[in-house]
């Protein structure tokens, strides 16, 4: 990694340049891929209000706040950033980290706003943030799947109680593998020279994490119920964070991240007996507000920007 970093600092002009390009190109093939979308929203723009797009961008708008703010505070330990060039450092990297399985490009895009000397603490508190996120995602499925085994809510679909033994089993290393590596972190002479072997710097990124888990989470729920008053909402709240369990174990590039989470969730609220039409057109819905809308802010940031070093 710090090898991929010096070459990135070399080349910094070069990468940036050919990356706008590469970036352009791929965002119209992208957009040409999803025409089906336009079809879908067409299907039901007629129910949709102000009121409703307000709501709805608002859930977006808060979502990208706290992994803005999160950011902020996690890059803080290297150089104090604005909110506004954390925006900018966020956005980008995540445009930039299209085309890359699980958005891991996202470290290196990272790197091109920071002096080489900072390449450690960078790798690491990036690796932080997105650990902590998965950590949340991970705890959310695990408590969902033990409590859908108790309701039986997804007994049709899923065979939860070899799921559930599974995800105690999980739950129970997780939580030793963090209470060891805590233990470790603490006894670490250079503590204070990498903040991402500090406790606090885990718990506050992993605070920011659960903020932006129940916000998209709570977009997901929303729409269902915006669509069908009639629904449980703790089965609803049950089911979202088991589409998102699944799809955080399948390694796919970003672009294709709604197909995924797609699927997975006609399987998943199936057992609720959700028509699969509803399930698409609110992932396209979710896919518009915290996918799309992003990445073109990103992109309008990066062919703005002479330079991604401060």
């Amino acid at each position: 990694m710090y090898q991929m970093y010096k070459l990135l600092t070399k080349y910094h002009n070069l990468i940036f340049k050919t990356g706008k390009i590469l970036l352009s190109f791929a965002a119209v093939y992208y957009l040409c891929q999803h025409r089906h979308l336009k079809l879908m929203w067409q299907d039901f723009t007629g129910l949709l209000s102000i009121k409703f797009v307000i709501i709805l961008l608002s859930f977006s708008i808060l979502n990208w706040f706290f992994e803005i703010k999160k950011w902020q505070y996690l890059a803080g330990y290297i150089r104090t950033l604005s909110t506004k060039d954390a925006a900018k450092q966020s956005l980008i990297s995540f445009s930039l980290s299209l085309l890359t399985p699980n958005r891991v490009g996202e470290y290196g895009a990272k790197m091109l706003f920071f002096d080489a000397k900072y390449a450690k603490k960078l790798i690491g508190l990036t690796l932080v943030g997105n650990l902590s996120q998965l950590v949340i995602t991970l705890t959310a499925g695990f408590l969902a799947m033990i409590y859908a085994y108790h309701t039986g809510i997804f007994n049709e679909n899923i065979d939860l109680q070899l799921c559930t033994n599974h995800s105690v089993i999980l739950g129970i290393l997780l939580v030793t593998g963090i209470f060891i590596i805590w233990l470790l972190v603490s006894r670490f002479k250079k503590q204070q020279r990498y903040p991402a072997l500090q406790s606090r710097v885990w718990l506050q990124s992993t605070g920011y994490a659960w903020l932006r888990y129940l916000i998209f989470s709570s977009q997901f729920v929303w729409l269902l119920l915006y669509f069908n008053t009639h629904y449980n909402p703790a089965h609803l709240y049950a089911g979202v964070s088991l589409v998102y369990l699944v799809a955080a174990f399948i390694p796919i590039l970003a672009f294709m991240d709604w197909a995924v989470k797609g699927n997975t969730a006609i399987w998943i609220f199936s057992g609720l007996h959700i028509s699969s039409g509803l399930v698409l057109k609110i992932i396209a819905l979710m896919w518009f507000g915290n996918f799309l809308l992003p990445f073109i802010a990103g992109l309008i940031w990066l062919w703005t920007s002479k330079s991604l070093k401060q």
